[in-house]
């Protein structure tokens, strides 16, 4: 992994471009099993889950597959955010069941396994999306730090993956969500409060 500013890195999706498909695939058919509940579209999420888990190991080279469980269907509900942007947050969505990865009371969801790492991921999304609207230096530093804060919190916790990856992961995450507030903002919707 490389050194220097996080925002100025080569990003995960470089790393692993198959894989950064995958998590957008599984995101689209998350989306539509919220709003059809047809096991076909969880199913599909799934698959395309497990594929994204494997490539971003071969991709990055580090291959901790149960840190990338952890990983990859919290990227997953970032992105599954980006789809539902032209109606409100999701708390009453309907939910699969245990042992889906997308179960809501799965003890594996990152933002359980360090929700002050989650909360750290948010404020990057937040910074970053601040600083496409009134561009500043200031707001891009912010979003570096709350990023470096995000992966050594989730390191922590899941020492499986380096923390350089760790902080690639979180940049990944933290942009996604800055999508998801960006079309929110243009669908005018309330942004959902967690991934």
């Amino acid at each position: 992994m490389e050194k220097g500013d996080i925002l100025s890195r080569r990003s995960l999706q470089e790393y692993a471009f198959s894989a950064h498909q995958h998590v957008m695939e599984a995101g689209r058919s998350l989306e539509a099993y919220r709003r059809h509940l047809r096991d076909s579209d969880l199913d599909a999420a799934e698959e395309s889950t497990d594929l994204a888990i494997a490539d971003f190991g071969s991709g990055t080279g580090e291959t901790d597959a149960a840190a990338w469980a952890v990983a990859v269907p919290y990227m997953v509900q970032f992105r599954a955010l980006f789809h539902c942007a032209d109606r409100l947050t999701t708390h009453f969505d309907p939910v699969p069941a245990p042992p889906s990865m997308f179960t809501p009371s799965s003890p594996l969801r990152l933002d359980k396994i360090t929700y002050q790492g989650h909360q750290q991921v948010l404020d990057a999304a937040r910074w970053l999306d601040l600083a496409r609207r009134e561009p500043d230096r200031m707001h891009v530093a912010r979003a570096q730090h709350a990023t470096y804060e995000a992966a050594a919190l989730v390191c922590d916790q899941l020492p499986g993956l380096s923390l350089p990856l760790w902080i690639l992961v979180s940049r990944y995450c933290a942009e996604l969500h800055a999508e998801n507030l960006l079309v929110r903002t243009t669908h005018g919707t309330t942004t959902a409060h967690t991934a």
